[in-house]
């Protein structure tokens, strides 16, 4: 019998997570618009795995643009009720934790703790 952390693992591997070109490019947009995405943006990321994955593909294609160079964040926040979510934000912009934290409850309508 395999233990639980391999069985685990092998799942993670086996998960496939597809990021099309032209939501990127839209999440781009959309950053440079107000600051962030979220699943309000794209309900893909209400998996937690997509979402984090999705901030990668974003930031590389942030480096490839000559002149933009955001500080593209990854952050999962709990909420009242045992909801968590994530939001994908440029910190030059958004400024603080706190503020992402903010937006996000109000993009997909939850209370902040």
């Amino acid at each position: 019998m395999m233990p639980v952390e391999t069985k685990t693992k092998i799942h993670e591997d086996s998960k496939k997570l597809v990021y099309q070109d032209s939501d990127v490019n839209k999440a781009m947009d959309l950053i440079r618009d107000h600051g962030y995405v979220t699943r309000a943006d794209f309900s893909q990321m209400a998996d937690a795995d997509w979402a984090q994955g999705f901030g990668k593909k974003i930031e590389a294609a942030f480096l490839k643009v000559d002149g933009e160079d955001p500080y593209i964040y990854f952050e999962q926040f709990d909420f009242k009720g045992g909801d968590i979510d994530s939001i994908i934000f440029d910190m030059d912009q958004v400024g603080t934790r706190d503020h992402a934290l903010d937006l996000l409850a109000e993009a997909i309508h939850q209370q902040a703790y």
